[in-house]
């Protein structure tokens, strides 16, 4: 019984991965266009390509899924202040901001528990290793 709700947990944070990296390709897919005046652009497109590669890497290395979660969780608190401060100069509805503000807060808390989760394999693995030999 414990197994399978374990294995419930493992499958969902698996989704959960899965979603958050298709979500972030699809933000650089969608809105890829090359501009000799927003270079910057490029850059950030760039870091939106490796984060998801990172959070992917998780299954070899849980060290580089932390450092792709807490990648992650920084895009979307700054994504979260972007579009708040954004929305508000454009005087969008209340309900608007909202929705647009809690999507990013979710997928921020999302990361934080992909981090959890890769620092915690992390641990899982440094304990089960065998001693050295002397």
């Amino acid at each position: 019984m414990v197994n399978n709700i374990l294995k419930v947990e493992q499958v969902g944070k698996f989704l959960l991965r899965l979603g958050i990296v298709a979500y972030i390709w699809s933000i650089v897919i969608l809105s890829f266009q090359w501009d000799k005046d927003r270079v910057w652009m490029a850059f950030i497109m760039i870091a939106l390509v490796i984060i998801p590669c990172l959070l992917l890497l998780h299954f070899k290395s849980p060290k580089i899924g932390a450092i792709g979660g807490v990648g992650a969780a920084i895009f979307f608190l700054t994504s979260t202040i972007v579009i708040l401060t954004s929305d508000i100069q454009l005087n969008a509805p209340g309900k608007l901001i909202y929705l647009h503000v809690i999507k990013d807060i979710l997928l921020f808390l999302a990361s934080i528990v992909l981090t959890g989760e890769s620092l915690k394999e992390l641990v899982r693995e440094k304990i089960t290793q065998p001693f050295p030999k002397v």
